[in-house]
Protein backbone atom coordinates (compact mmCIF):
# COMPACT_ATOMS: atom_id res chain seq x y z
CA UNK A 1 0.00 0.00 0.00
CA UNK A 2 1.19 3.50 -0.84
CA UNK A 3 2.43 5.41 2.20
CA UNK A 4 3.01 9.08 2.82
CA UNK A 5 6.71 9.90 3.04
CA UNK A 6 7.90 13.02 4.81
CA UNK A 7 10.46 13.56 2.04
CA UNK A 8 7.53 14.39 -0.23
CA UNK A 9 6.97 17.62 1.69
CA UNK A 10 9.06 20.68 0.84
CA UNK A 11 11.47 21.75 3.55
CA UNK A 12 10.75 25.03 5.29
CA UNK A 13 7.72 27.25 5.00
CA UNK A 14 5.85 27.85 1.77
CA UNK A 15 7.29 30.89 -0.08
CA UNK A 16 4.04 32.86 0.13
CA UNK A 17 5.54 36.11 -1.13
CA UNK A 18 6.99 34.40 -4.19
CA UNK A 19 3.75 32.53 -4.91
CA UNK A 20 1.74 35.73 -4.52
CA UNK A 21 4.12 37.55 -6.87
CA UNK A 22 3.71 34.80 -9.48
CA UNK A 23 -0.08 35.13 -9.32
CA UNK A 24 0.17 38.92 -9.39
CA UNK A 25 2.31 38.92 -12.54
CA UNK A 26 0.01 36.40 -14.24
CA UNK A 27 -2.99 38.57 -13.34
CA UNK A 28 -1.35 41.68 -14.78
CA UNK A 29 -0.40 39.83 -17.95
CA UNK A 30 -3.84 38.24 -18.38
CA UNK A 31 -5.58 41.61 -18.08
CA UNK A 32 -3.14 43.37 -20.41
CA UNK A 33 -2.87 40.83 -23.22
CA UNK A 34 -6.51 39.77 -23.08
CA UNK A 35 -7.96 43.20 -22.42
CA UNK A 36 -10.00 43.36 -25.62
CA UNK A 37 -11.71 40.04 -24.97
CA UNK A 38 -12.20 40.60 -21.22
CA UNK A 39 -13.48 44.15 -21.48
CA UNK A 40 -15.84 43.54 -24.39
CA UNK A 41 -17.42 40.38 -22.96
CA UNK A 42 -17.53 41.08 -19.23
CA UNK A 43 -17.79 44.85 -18.78
CA UNK A 44 -15.43 44.77 -15.79
CA UNK A 45 -15.22 48.25 -14.24
CA UNK A 46 -16.81 49.88 -17.28
CA UNK A 47 -18.73 53.15 -17.03
CA UNK A 48 -22.12 51.42 -16.68
CA UNK A 49 -20.83 49.36 -13.77
CA UNK A 50 -19.44 52.41 -12.00
CA UNK A 51 -22.67 54.33 -12.63
CA UNK A 52 -24.71 51.59 -10.94
CA UNK A 53 -22.28 51.47 -8.03
CA UNK A 54 -22.42 55.24 -7.71
CA UNK A 55 -26.20 55.49 -7.36
CA UNK A 56 -27.22 52.13 -5.93
CA UNK A 57 -28.66 51.79 -2.44
CA UNK A 58 -26.65 49.33 -0.34
CA UNK A 59 -28.42 47.02 2.09
CA UNK A 60 -25.50 46.74 4.48
CA UNK A 61 -27.09 44.06 6.66
CA UNK A 62 -27.98 41.85 3.72
CA UNK A 63 -24.54 42.44 2.19
CA UNK A 64 -22.93 41.54 5.51
CA UNK A 65 -24.69 38.19 5.68
CA UNK A 66 -23.71 37.41 2.10
CA UNK A 67 -20.06 38.43 2.56
CA UNK A 68 -19.80 36.67 5.92
CA UNK A 69 -21.14 33.40 4.50
CA UNK A 70 -18.76 33.65 1.54
CA UNK A 71 -15.69 34.36 3.69
CA UNK A 72 -16.57 31.67 6.22
CA UNK A 73 -17.13 29.13 3.46
CA UNK A 74 -13.66 29.82 2.07
CA UNK A 75 -12.31 29.74 5.63
CA UNK A 76 -13.77 26.27 6.26
CA UNK A 77 -12.77 24.87 2.86
CA UNK A 78 -9.14 25.89 3.39
CA UNK A 79 -9.05 24.24 6.81
CA UNK A 80 -10.62 21.03 5.49
CA UNK A 81 -8.23 20.90 2.54
CA UNK A 82 -5.29 21.37 4.91
CA UNK A 83 -6.08 17.99 6.46
CA UNK A 84 -5.71 16.19 3.11
CA UNK A 85 -2.65 15.11 1.16
CA UNK A 86 -3.10 18.14 -1.09
CA UNK A 87 -3.05 20.61 1.80
CA UNK A 88 0.21 22.35 0.90
CA UNK A 89 -0.68 22.45 -2.79
CA UNK A 90 -4.03 24.04 -1.94
CA UNK A 91 -2.45 26.63 0.39
CA UNK A 92 0.03 27.56 -2.32
CA UNK A 93 -2.69 27.65 -4.96
CA UNK A 94 -4.85 29.97 -2.84
CA UNK A 95 -1.89 32.34 -2.49
CA UNK A 96 -1.38 32.40 -6.27
CA UNK A 97 -5.12 32.96 -6.74
CA UNK A 98 -5.14 36.02 -4.49
CA UNK A 99 -2.13 37.42 -6.30
CA UNK A 100 -3.83 36.85 -9.65
CA UNK A 101 -7.06 38.54 -8.53
CA UNK A 102 -5.29 41.65 -7.25
CA UNK A 103 -3.02 41.88 -10.29
CA UNK A 104 -5.93 41.48 -12.69
CA UNK A 105 -8.06 44.05 -10.89
CA UNK A 106 -5.30 46.66 -10.67
CA UNK A 107 -4.31 46.20 -14.30
CA UNK A 108 -7.94 46.50 -15.41
CA UNK A 109 -8.55 49.63 -13.34
CA UNK A 110 -5.39 51.36 -14.58
CA UNK A 111 -6.07 50.45 -18.20
CA UNK A 112 -9.57 51.91 -18.06
CA UNK A 113 -9.03 55.02 -15.93
CA UNK A 114 -5.30 55.57 -15.45
CA UNK A 115 -4.27 56.98 -12.08
CA UNK A 116 -7.92 57.35 -11.04
CA UNK A 117 -8.31 53.63 -11.65
CA UNK A 118 -5.44 52.88 -9.28
CA UNK A 119 -7.04 55.10 -6.64
CA UNK A 120 -10.35 53.34 -7.25
CA UNK A 121 -8.69 50.01 -6.52
CA UNK A 122 -7.20 51.36 -3.29
CA UNK A 123 -10.49 52.85 -2.09
CA UNK A 124 -12.35 49.67 -3.07
CA UNK A 125 -10.09 47.62 -0.83
CA UNK A 126 -10.06 50.03 2.12
CA UNK A 127 -10.38 49.57 5.06
CA UNK A 128 -11.40 45.88 5.04
CA UNK A 129 -8.15 44.60 3.58
CA UNK A 130 -6.32 45.93 6.61
CA UNK A 131 -8.02 42.97 8.30
CA UNK A 132 -8.25 40.55 5.39
CA UNK A 133 -4.55 40.51 4.49
CA UNK A 134 -3.19 39.56 7.93
CA UNK A 135 -6.12 37.16 8.50
CA UNK A 136 -5.51 35.35 5.21
CA UNK A 137 -1.75 35.16 5.76
CA UNK A 138 -2.19 33.83 9.29
CA UNK A 139 -4.83 31.35 8.16
CA UNK A 140 -2.64 29.97 5.37
CA UNK A 141 0.26 29.58 7.80
CA UNK A 142 -2.07 27.98 10.34
CA UNK A 143 -3.31 25.50 7.74
CA UNK A 144 0.23 24.78 6.57
CA UNK A 145 1.27 24.06 10.15
CA UNK A 146 -1.78 21.84 10.63
CA UNK A 147 -0.95 19.89 7.48
CA UNK A 148 2.66 19.37 8.51
CA UNK A 149 1.63 18.30 12.01
CA UNK A 150 -0.58 15.59 10.51
CA UNK A 151 1.70 14.27 7.78
CA UNK A 152 5.17 15.28 8.82
CA UNK A 153 5.90 16.47 12.34
CA UNK A 154 4.30 13.54 14.11
CA UNK A 155 7.29 11.51 12.94
CA UNK A 156 9.82 13.94 14.39
CA UNK A 157 10.35 14.14 18.14
CA UNK A 158 9.71 17.55 19.64
CA UNK A 159 8.22 19.23 16.57
CA UNK A 160 4.70 20.15 15.72
CA UNK A 161 3.33 19.26 19.16
CA UNK A 162 1.30 22.39 19.73
CA UNK A 163 -1.62 22.01 22.09
CA UNK A 164 -5.11 21.80 20.69
CA UNK A 165 -6.38 24.75 22.81
CA UNK A 166 -3.49 26.84 21.48
CA UNK A 167 -4.31 25.96 17.88
CA UNK A 168 -8.02 26.64 18.33
CA UNK A 169 -7.34 29.90 20.16
CA UNK A 170 -5.23 31.18 17.28
CA UNK A 171 -7.86 30.05 14.79
CA UNK A 172 -10.58 31.84 16.77
CA UNK A 173 -8.49 35.05 16.71
CA UNK A 174 -8.07 34.77 12.94
CA UNK A 175 -11.82 34.28 12.55
CA UNK A 176 -12.54 37.36 14.68
CA UNK A 177 -10.26 39.49 12.49
CA UNK A 178 -11.96 38.08 9.40
CA UNK A 179 -15.43 38.90 10.73
CA UNK A 180 -14.34 42.43 11.63
CA UNK A 181 -13.08 42.79 8.06
CA UNK A 182 -16.53 41.77 6.83
CA UNK A 183 -18.10 44.48 9.00
CA UNK A 184 -15.76 47.09 7.54
CA UNK A 185 -16.42 45.88 4.00
CA UNK A 186 -20.19 46.10 4.33
CA UNK A 187 -20.75 49.12 6.57
CA UNK A 188 -17.74 51.40 5.97
CA UNK A 189 -16.37 50.69 2.51
CA UNK A 190 -19.63 51.36 0.57
CA UNK A 191 -19.74 54.89 2.02
CA UNK A 192 -16.12 55.59 1.08
CA UNK A 193 -16.50 54.04 -2.36
CA UNK A 194 -19.66 55.95 -3.24
CA UNK A 195 -18.02 59.16 -2.10
CA UNK A 196 -14.98 58.53 -4.27
CA UNK A 197 -17.13 57.63 -7.30
CA UNK A 198 -18.48 61.18 -7.29
CA UNK A 199 -15.21 62.13 -9.00
CA UNK A 200 -15.97 59.81 -11.95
Amino acid sequence: MWKWDRSMLPAGKLPLRFLFLIGFVIGLSAAYFGRRIWFQTTGILDEDMLYRMKYMTVDSRGLFLYVLCKRCRNFIVLIIMATTYLGLVFCGGITVKYGFSIGFFISTAIYRYGVKGLLLGIVGAFPQYLCYVPAILLLIRWCEDLHRSIYFYHNITGQGKKSLPGRLGKLALILMVLVFGCILECFVNPVLLKGFLQFF
